[in-house]
């Protein structure tokens, strides 16, 4: 069995796929991103699979940050 050495894509939310407009993955400063006023539950961030911690930003729907439509 090989190991998968790809890293996860930095614009995609690790949770549901969706683009996760993370401004430092799109080379702009991260003080323009959403998620820098944004409060995210420690439960969220419990849900992002293992190898895409401290990597890949999640989606602001997936952070609360959205109201579900």
């Amino acid at each position: 069995m090989t190991k998968d050495l790809r890293s996860p894509d930095e614009t995609v939310c690790p949770i549901c796929g969706a683009a996760n407009e993370c401004a430092i993955a799109a080379g702009r400063s991260a003080e323009s991103c959403w998620c820098m006023t944004a409060e995210i539950s420690p439960d969220v961030l419990a849900t992002i699979p293992e190898e895409a911690q401290g990597k890949v930003c999640i989606c602001a729907r997936c952070a609360g940050a959205v109201p579900e439509s």
